[in-house]
Parts: C-alpha cells; structure tokens; sequence
C-alpha cells in the first residue's frame, strides 16, 4: 500500500477510535449523571456540588464580632481594643475624671450613653471637671476578664477615679455554655474554638486546603481548556473533583472528631465540676470573688469601684414587656432564658454579702419595672437607645456620692499605691538644722574613730560621713594627697560597722597607722557637698 494512503487509513481509523471512545463517554456520563454532557463543556453545566465547610471553617467562623486575640483578655474587637490599647494608658488630670467601664456587650452598649449622662451631671452641677469614659468592656466577656483587664491597666500605669462593672447574665450563660461544650466554665467562652488548631489540626486542615485548591484549578481548567467541549475530558475533569470532594469530607470528619477531642490547651481542668447542678452556684460564687477583687484593685488604685447587676427580660416580673418584645426579644425554647430564671436569684443571693464588704453594688434588675415601652431589642439581653439611656440614668444615679466628691475642683482623691509606684517620690533633702550632730571619740587605744547619737531616728544615719586627715609627716600621704595636706574618704553608716538600737545610733571607724597631727570629721548633703555638722 502506497505511504499517503497509509496514513489517510491510520489517520481515518484513529479518527473513528477517538469518535468511538467520545460516544462511549457521552454514554457514560450520562449513565453516571442522568443528563448529557453540556454542549459548552463547562463545569456549570455538570451542577457540581460544592464540598461542606469544615470545621477549620467553624471554628473561624466563631462569633464574627471578634476580630482579633489578646494575650491577656483573650481576645476582643474594635473599637474596645483601641481604648484599651490607648498608649500610654490614660492618667488622672486636674479637669478631668477617669471612668473605667467594665463588662460585656451589654456594657460596650451603653457606654456612649453613660459618657452623656455623666457629662450632664457634671454640668448640671457646674463641676470644674470633666468625665471620660473609658471602654474596657468586650462582648462575651465575663470574669475573671474584668478582673484581668483592670490589673493589667493598672501595671501599665492607667489610672482612674471611677471604675464601673456592669456584669452578671454572661457569668451565667456563657460559664454554663463552655460547661456543656467540655470546656473549663470559668475560661472565656468557646476557648476551643479561639484557642486555634493543634499540630494535628493543622496537618489535616493543610491537607483539605490543599485539595480545596486543586478543586479550583480543575474547575478553571474545564471552563477554559480546548478539550472542554469533550465529554471524555469532561468526565474525567468531573471524576477528579469528585474524589477531590470525598476527600474533603472524609478529612473533614476526621479534623471535627480531632477538634471535638479532649486537650489540656484547649479545655483546661477537668473534673473540677462533675455535675451540672453545681455550675450555677460555682458561677455565682466565682463573680462574686470577681467583684470583691476588682475591689480590691480600686482600692489599690485609689479609686471609688460600683459594680451592678445589669436587668435581663428573662428574669421573672422585671419588666412588663411588649407586644414587639414578646415577638422579637423573648423566647421560650432559648437556653439562656433557664439559666437567667435559675442564676440570676442565686446572684441575687449576694444583694447583701457585696455591700457588707464594703463595695458599692446596686441590683439593677427592676428598675424597667414601670416601664411597658419596648426597650429589648433581642432574644438575648440588648437595649434600644432609650432602655440604654435609662440604664445608664440609674447608674449615674447610684453613683452621685462619688460624683459630688470628684466633680469638685480639688477633690479628695485616694492616694493611688501603683501611681506613687510608677511615679516615685523624690528623696527629701537632710534638715541641716534638725539634724543634731553625732558625738565623737577616740577609742582607748586611739586606733578608731567612735560616732554616737543618743535619740537617734534612722534618718540622721542616712548620709554619708566624711573624714580628713592631717599626718603629722605629709610624707606619710599618697603622693596625689600631698599636695592638699589631708587624705579625704568618705563612708557610710553601715560601712563603719554603724548599728541600732531603741533611741541610738553607734558606729566606729578605723584610723591609720601614722601620727595625726588633727582630723575633721562630720556628715554631708550629697547633692552639695555641704556639711550637715
């Protein structure tokens, strides 16, 4: 057979083959599918379902207010973070009155709210000064935050003259919902989920990052190839996802069982409570040793502390509420709304143990009582503008002792133990005229000087002594003393053997061996040189 008509009978049964094997996919694909192949070839035509998230998705799906994690307080958003990043931290001022909001999303509410009322208090009073509140409240927050976030201020050196804790529904909710999802109550809620993924995890989440990816690049491929008009590329495109897409999901099973798993970093303590009958009162207990040490830290700072117990509509009779409350801000099935019925009177429980301890607290639970309007604006525990205006009213309103000493021009501010710290006092100057001399004397074999002080505080040992001198020989001098005639030192109390005793002070310092023709001897100022006697 010629060579040309060789190749046109290869070429024409390669041709027929190619055709062949297209059909058979046509049928396949249909077969497997239940449509035909589109005529476009592109990957919308095949309707392919996109895998299910993971938990890697979850867990960064974790309440989209937060945005960022904090050594300390865990984690938070903006804008709290800004003020509580404020740099350097803010510090008393004559004109102004530093008020620390603390609490969770209910007190992040109303903050612009209680900066209007006391700015109007402090007018109405024609006070000198002016409030600032600043925000140290984060939504979720519970203790010990608070308590965490006020004493890591104070180390940076904040200061304030008010700090307010406005708190009570997230230590019962959220403690009672990290109980039930395993992790440790009193650690900030979901801490599994913020604390990241494991060393595991993150082989497992790499692995279905990285099928995600050739899932793309096959889907970009049957949308834009030359082949893609035929089903044979088609099928096989489709076949990769698919086993791309099984993959996923079996990772993904593999990663949730991984992420629902017991970790010491990821849970904390077990067995610290065992039975859920016990995460109620041990939440109760827990914020009332919260507050009792934000007390404590006030009282460090030289600051007036009020902590409140902030209303909640679940709790029974605080509130007629609504028609719209009713529809949009209450419901029955909500877990939070048993746990409010059941916490909040063992909350109330300490309405009397707080303000024995000498804190200023208010339970602030009634105070919508008379109050039909609508002022909830969810099923949680948020107020409209007006719940937050009456909200911040009554807090303005229990805190009015404190006000009326802080509005003046020069209040009586507690002295603040970590801004004397910071800030430290320059040492007083020695009173030459209140110091009374020590009294001077020879040993009996003349070898040692003697300093004695009858009456003797611990102030007068304090400055250095000094001593000059004068041989008989000046020969007997080192060769840089010569020239002035005396050899000078200077010593201290303790470095002359000084001791004390009730009402004296004694020390005695050894002389030279060569013959004195006459000594000087006394106390000096060290920042002058001049001498005290």
């Amino acid at each position: 057979m010629p060579f040309r008509r060789k190749i046109l009978y290869y070429g024409l049964m390669l041709a027929l083959t190619l055709l062949a094997i297209e059909g058979m996919a046509r049928l396949a694909y249909y077969a497997a599918y239940g449509t035909g192949y589109g005529r476009d070839g592109s990957a919308a035509a095949d309707n392919l379902t996109p895998p299910p998230p993971t938990a890697l998705d979850a867990a960064n799906d974790f309440k989209p207010r937060v945005t960022m994690r904090h050594p300390f307080y865990a984690y938070g958003h903006r804008p709290a973070f800004d003020d509580m990043n404020e740099t350097p931290p803010r510090q008393r001022q004559a004109d102004m009155v530093v008020v620390g909001l603390l609490g969770g999303s209910v007190a992040e509410d109303v903050e612009p709210y209680l900066q209007d009322a006391l700015s109007r208090w402090f007018a109405a009073n024609n006070s000198p000064r002016q409030p600032i509140v600043r925000r140290l409240a984060i939504g979720t927050a519970k203790q010990p935050q608070q308590t965490i976030i006020v004493a890591h201020t104070l180390l940076l050196g904040g200061e304030f003259d008010l700090l307010v804790n406005l708190d009570g529904f997230n230590e019962m909710t959220l403690s009672a919902q990290n109980f039930g999802g395993g992790v440790f109550p009193f650690y900030p809620i979901a801490w599994n989920k913020q604390v990241g993924l494991t060393t595991g995890e993150i082989l497992l989440a790499g692995r279905i990052g990285a099928l995600r990816r050739e899932q793309e690049r096959l889907t970009a491929l049957a949308e834009t190839s030359p082949l893609r008009r035929s089903a044979l590329f088609g099928l096989l495109n489709r076949w990769r996802r698919e086993r791309a897409t099984a993959s996923i999901i079996q990772l993904n099973h593999q990663l949730a069982a991984a992420e629902t798993g017991y970790t010491l970093e990821k849970h904390g303590p077990r067995n610290w409570l065992t039975k859920e009958a016990e995460m109620l009162p041990a939440a109760a207990r827990f914020w009332y040793r919260g507050s009792l040490a934000l007390a404590r830290l006030a009282q460090l700072a030289g600051a007036d502390y009020y902590h409140f117990l902030h209303p909640n509509q679940y709790f029974p009779d605080s509130k007629p509420l609504s028609p719209q409350e009713l529809e949009s801000a209450y419901s029955h099935r909500w877990f939070p709304k048993l746990l409010v019925e059941r916490g909040y009177p063992l909350l109330r429980e300490f309405n009397r143990d707080l303000p024995g301890a000498g804190i200023n607290y208010f339970d602030l639970t009634a105070i919508f009582a008379g109050h039909p309007e609508t002022l909830y604006i969810d099923d949680c525990c948020h107020l409209n503008p007006r719940g937050n205006e009456l909200l911040a009213a009554a807090m303005v309103q229990r805190m009015e002792p404190s006000l009326l000493r802080l509005g003046r021009a020069s209040p009586a501010t507690p002295v603040s133990a970590l801004a004397a710290a910071r800030r430290p006092a320059a040492p007083a100057k020695p009173n030459r005229a209140a110091h009374p001399g020590f009294q001077v004397s020879l040993s009996e074999d003349g070898k040692q000087l003697r300093y004695g002080l009858t009456d003797c505080v611990p102030e007068y040992a304090e400055p250095p002594f000094f001593l000059h001198l004068i041989p008989r020989d000046p020969a007997a001098l080192p060769p840089l003393r010569r020239e002035h005639g005396f050899n000078s030192m200077s010593f201290s109390f303790a470095e002359a053997g000084g001791r004390r005793v009730p009402g004296e002070c004694a020390a005695q310092y050894p002389l030279p061996a060569y013959p004195l023709a006459a000594l000087r001897t006394g106390q000096y100022v060290p920042d002058s040189g001049a001498p005290l006697w």
